[in-house]
């Protein structure tokens, strides 16, 4: 079993503005931003959008704005839509899923990639527009049949405020509690059993090499009922000022590795509040190269 494990001080408290300051919907934004990368390239398109605060998985956690700033112009073509998005009852802060698709060419011959992608957006109180929190996604063959977006007009729903929003530290907490419980529930009983216990209705499983799993009866299926051999542990993460969407990133490692020197991979979670308690909606896991000895 593991202990409680502090997240460190990169948790932030959400800079944002209300919903009504929003002048463009998540989804919208989400199209512009496509846009902006296939008229820019991926280096510029995402610089535009990105916060200078953004995580990535790279695959361990990193600045997203430094990996961008850092990263040479290239002529792939990245392309992307939303098939699923969702709003704080704050309106300040949302995250959206779908797929994506890469296109080069490669000593003379065209090449192409697919995947899943994820991303976490906060209403920048400085700038007045959505930025990017967290963007990763993972790899996985061309799917047979292409996922269905949504409508650039789409109306993005919001979650149902719950009273009044609880203190950073509160949500700090108990999402740190929902961390540990998630973890400790899959190595002393099962992965199926953890999200059994803790996943949303709607749950997304994002998994590097297969498809995304939507809904949480199909979780549980594919999640294996065995004693889990990985533990989860946070370092870091955000939630909207609402205090009921919220996200935390970190690292996996076996789950006898007490003292965390070995990590298989990195992983990205998105919480909801639901009923007074925190609701797994999507996990992200991308593993990490075995480290050279």
């Amino acid at each position: 079993m593991r202990k409680s494990i502090p997240l460190t001080a990169v948790f932030l408290t959400s800079l944002a503005l209300t919903a009504s300051a929003a002048q463009v919907s998540l989804v919208q934004n989400e199209y512009a931003f496509a846009k902006a990368v296939a008229d820019h390239g991926v280096r510029d398109g995402f610089l535009k959008y990105l916060d200078k605060q953004a995580i990535t998985l790279a695959p361990q956690p990193v600045n997203a704005f430094d990996v961008y700033t850092k990263r040479k112009p290239s002529a792939t073509k990245l392309s992307w839509y939303p098939t699923f998005a969702l709003l704080s009852s704050s309106g300040d802060f949302g995250v959206d899923t779908g797929p994506w698709r890469a296109d080069w060419t490669q000593d003379g011959k065209k090449q192409s990639a697919h995947g899943d992608w994820l991303t976490v957006w906060h209403m920048s109180k400085k700038e007045g527009r959505w930025l990017i929190l967290f963007d990763g996604g993972v790899d996985h063959a061309a799917p047979a049949k292409p996922p269905v977006a949504l409508a650039k007009n789409a109306k993005v729903p919001k979650l149902t405020a719950m009273g009044p929003a609880p203190g950073t530290d509160e949500v700090h907490t108990t999402l740190e509690r929902a961390e540990t419980l998630f973890s400790n529930t899959s190595i002393e009983s099962s992965p199926r059993a953890a999200y059994a216990g803790q996943g949303a209705d709607g749950m997304h499983l994002l998994q590097e090499e297969h498809p995304t799993i939507t809904g949480l009866a199909a979780i549980e299926q594919a999640a294996s009922n065995q004693p889990g051999s990985m533990q989860w542990v946070p370092s870091g993460g955000s939630a909207a000022v609402s205090g009921d969407l919220a996200y935390i990133y970190g690292m996996t490692y076996p789950a006898k590795d007490e003292a965390l020197k070995t990590p298989l991979g990195s992983y990205m979670h998105v919480w909801r509040h639901d009923h007074d308690d925190w609701k797994l909606l999507i996990d992200l896991e991308l593993p990490v190269p075995p480290q050279k000895q």
